[in-house]
């Protein structure tokens, strides 16, 4: 558990001994640096530098005279606080690249090894979605990504899934034949495929290990292709199980799609 919470810590720029000092402090509090040092096993020789960089980064504070005991920030608005700094600093990242003409990248595919590095893209383009999101998941993958799921529909955004598997208390529209992880395992491959906004796509398997592949693309051809595949499931599926799922795939389909099936029509009565 703790090796977790260092990890993360980490990930925002904490030190190895800055996340061990901070914890420390919040299991015991206020605390002298000799103390803080006994107690995390940071030495002695670093303890009063690395109390000093998180007490210029507003998160300890000092009380007292000599010897000089600490408080730490609350980890809700530690939580809030790098929160507000992560946003500040994508923006000025925003603001700086905005010098670099990249008018000239239209059409991407992005290779993503491993899959933390697969799920962690999944949660961003969730995240950043402004229309739509559909997707054919497995049960462990679609709880891999549940909480931005749930605040995607609580932003408007239509989210629609479709599984083989069974998925327990799902936060999006669902269709779903319930069958076992297990079971599935046995005949078929983990995978995952999931469209944003009619435009981007994340395609790929979805085995829990650092060789993982998938891919990000925003190619036309490709994402005709996982629309197709996710609509062909999902048409299957209401003819087996007598579910209407009108009007999601004609909503999902991209307008070039569209226009290809007003011609077939057109050619039909012709």
């Amino acid at each position: 558990m703790e090796s977790n919470l260092i990890q993360q810590l980490n990930s925002f720029g904490f030190t190895q001994n800055e996340s061990k000092a901070y914890i420390t402090l919040i299991k015991q509090f206020p605390a002298t640096g000799y103390e803080i040092s006994q107690r995390s096993g940071v030495p002695r020789s670093a303890i009063y530098d690395i109390m000093h960089r998180l007490e210029l980064n507003g998160i300890v504070s000092p009380e007292g005279g000599k010897p000089v005991r600490y408080n730490p920030i609350p980890p809700d608005q530690l939580a809030i606080k790098l929160s507000s700094q992560f946003e500040h600093n994508i923006h000025e990242l925003r603001t700086l690249f905005e010098e670099y003409n990249t008018n000239s990248i239209q059409e991407n595919t992005w290779n993503i090894k491993g899959y933390q590095a697969m799920i962690d893209q999944a949660r961003s383009l969730i995240d950043n979605s402004k229309e739509s999101i559909l997707c054919s998941i497995w049960n462990r993958e679609y709880h891999e990504i549940e909480s931005q799921l749930k605040k995607a529909v609580g932003r408007g955004i239509k989210t629609v899934c479709f599984s083989f598997t069974k998925i327990d208390n799902p936060v999006s529209t669902l269709f779903s034949y319930g069958l076992s992880e297990d079971d599935l395992r046995e005949i078929w491959h983990r995978q995952i495929v999931m469209i944003v906004d009619k435009r981007i796509i994340l395609l790929g398997s979805a085995e829990k290990s650092l060789e993982n592949r998938s891919i990000w693309t925003n190619n036309p051809a490709l994402r005709n292709i996982a629309l197709n595949y996710i609509i062909l499931d999902m048409t299957l599926y209401s003819q087996r199980q007598k579910v209407d799922i009108e009007p999601y795939p004609s909503y999902f389909m991209a307008e070039e799609s569209k226009g290809l099936e007003d011609l077939l029509e057109k050619s039909e009565k012709e």
